[in-house]
C-alpha cells in the first residue's frame, strides 16, 4: 500500500474482492480520522463457482509468502479453496495476514463486509444469492469476532497492530516477520444457506467487500 508521511491525514479506500463459484466478491478498506496516517489494501479473493519521519503503512502476505500492497485499482487476486465446490448448506474459509509495515506506529484495524455494484448485484439477469449468505470471522486464537451474521452485522475490530520495530517492505518482498504484535490473521468463513426459497437462485452470485480501516496511533 502507499505509505503516507506523518503530519498527512489522507482517507484511503481499497477492495479485497472474493469471488466464488457462488459468486461473491469480497473486498478490503483503509481509511482514518483527519488526526492520523491511514492506508488500504485491496484484494481480490477468487476461486471458480522512517527515515527522518514515520510512515504509515500496512500490507497484506500471499500465499506465496510475498508482500501484496494492493494499492491499485484493479485489486490483487487471491485464489479461495473449495469455491469451485460451494453450493447451498456448504461454505467456503479463507485466512488474510495483515501485517503493520510501519516501523514505529501502532496500527489499530477494524473490519466490516460491504455491498459492491450497490446492492452486490454482480450483473443484469444474476440472481443476487446474498440473502442466503452468513459470515464468520474469528482472528488468529480462534476467538469469534462475530459468527453466522448477515452482511450487514459482519463488522469488528481487528485489533491493534504493534509497531514493526525493523525495516519497511516493499510490493514483491519475501515477507520476513518483525515485533510480536505486528501481524494478524483474520480468518472469514462464507456460508450459502440451504434455505427455503435457494433452488429459485440457482446460478446466483453476491459482489461484496470486506472493507478494512486502519489508523494509526503512537507507540
Amino acid at each position: 500500500m502507499n505509505r503516507i508521511q506523518q503530519g498527512w491525514a489522507v482517507p484511503r479506500s481499497g477492495r479485497i474482492r472474493l469471488v466464488l463459484t457462488a459468486g461473491l466478491l469480497v473486498a478490503a478498506t483503509v481509511a482514518g480520522t483527519s488526526a492520523a496516517m491511514t492506508d488500504f489494501a485491496r484484494l481480490n479473493i477468487i476461486g471458480d463457482s522512517l527515515i527522518e519521519s514515520p510512515e504509515f503503512d500496512i500490507g497484506v502476505v500471499r500465499d506465496n509468502g510475498t508482500v501484496e500492497q494492493a494499492d491499485t485499482a484493479a485489486g490483487f487476486d487471491w485464489a479461495v479453496a473449495g469455491a469451485a465446490a460451494l453450493v447451498p448448506g456448504k461454505s467456503v474459509a479463507t485466512t488474510i495476514p495483515v501485517f503493520n509495515n510501519t516501523s514505529n506506529l501502532k496500527a489499530d484495524t477494524s473490519f466490516k463486509i460491504v455491498l459492491r455494484n450497490g446492492d452486490g448485484t454482480v450483473a443484469a439477469g444474476v440472481p443476487n444469492i446474498l440473502p442466503f449468505l452468513r459470515f464468520t470471522a474469528t482472528d488468529e486464537g480462534g476467538k469469534a469476532i462475530f459468527s453466522d451474521v448477515p452482511w450487514d452485522q459482519a463488522k469488528g475490530a481487528l485489533g491493534v497492530l504493534e509497531p514493526r520495530w525493523g525495516a519497511v517492505l516493499n510490493q514483491g518482498d519475501r515477507y520476513t516477520r518483525a515485533a510480536d504484535g505486528s501481524e494478524k490473521k483474520l480468518n472469514l468463513t462464507i456460508t450459502y444457506l440451504d434455505a427455503p426459497g435457494v433452488e429459485n437462485y440457482n446460478g446466483g452470485q453476491a459482489a461484496i467487500g470486506l472493507h478494512f480501516d486502519a489508523t494509526s496511533v503512537a507507540p
